[in-house]
């Protein structure tokens, strides 16, 4: 009989990559926000109680970043709550749950590669909610692994790449910054990712996206040279400053992948090909 896996958040960016993935290992039982409100407590052990999972995958999440400057409460209630309600449940079923951080906890300012154990400082409203997140994790006394990520996109949901090509594809001007450095990740990269740290009873905090680092503004023009070369299209680089966005955002975050390689043997693969490999299936272009 298969164990049974608990995927919050099944439909969104993340949890729509996860839940086909497991199904051929797990019996999966995919949930959303009209099955559980994982913000009450009732509700998130109702739903534990009639299924019984081994193991929890937690996908939901609230990710607004600048609208969490404005809706802290709702963002530390979804983020904080919510994992702490899904956390004791876990505990006291002695599920394992995995969740997904970001590399909003630091503040971008090390000038390298962010470390598990570095000391953390979310410059963020959205970053301290995911934070707490990850202390609910440790404080409710569940197995848990937390997998913290960066810069996600995926079929499903908004993200980065359907932005840059909605505004290319009209023929705007792309304002993009290049005074951050992170990481692209694929939502389909970190779902397999996730199956192997799973398959190999990690625990605690690990670190994945895809490989090497880059800025929004050299991101920005990979997806309009891999989506559509036949246009001209203006990308001017600017500072993140000059957008006056709400929240303010690590200037330099790529995560360091060593501990998930030595637990995995597996080294992710560079951003650049996850992205033209997503590009290229979304738009039909082929090589």
């Amino acid at each position: 009989m298969k164990n049974r896996l608990l995927v919050t958040g099944a439909h969104g960016l993340l949890g729509s990559e996860v839940v086909p993935l497991f199904q051929d290992a797990f019996e999966v039982v995919p949930v959303d926000l009209v099955h559980c409100d994982i913000t009450v407590a009732d509700d998130v052990a109702r739903v534990f109680k009639e299924t019984r999972p081994h193991t929890v995958i937690h996908c939901a999440a609230y990710t607004a970043v600048d609208r969490a400057e404005s809706e802290r409460d709702m963002a530390m209630l979804v983020n904080g709550q919510g994992t702490r309600n899904i956390a004791d449940a876990c505990a006291r079923l002695g599920s394992l749950l995995v969740t997904f951080g970001t590399d909003y906890v630091f503040d971008g300012k090390s000038g390298r590669a962010c470390l598990e154990e570095d000391e953390t400082n979310p410059l963020s409203a959205y970053g301290q909610s995911k934070l707490a997140a990850e202390r609910a994790c440790v404080e409710s006394g569940a197995s848990f692994l937390s997998i913290r990520t960066q810069w996600l996109y995926g079929a499903h949901g908004r993200n980065f790449i359907f932005a840059i090509l909605d505004r290319a594809k009209k023929g705007e001007t792309l304002r993009v910054v290049d005074d951050q450095t992170g990481c692209p990740t694929w939502s389909r990269d970190l779902a397999e990712a996730t199956s192997r740290l799973i398959g190999a009873n990690a625990g605690g905090i690990v670190h994945f996206s895809n490989g090497g680092q880059t800025t929004w503004l050299e991101f920005a023009r990979l997806i309009v040279a891999e989506a559509l070369p036949e246009k001209s299209i203006d990308i001017v680089p600017v500072s993140t400053a000059s957008l006056s966005l709400p929240a303010s955002r690590p200037a330099f975050s790529p995560l360091d992948k060593g501990r998930y390689t030595a637990l995995t043997g597996h080294t992710p693969r560079p951003w650049q090909d996850a992205a033209r490999e997503f590009i290229h299936h979304h738009t039909g272009r082929t090589s």
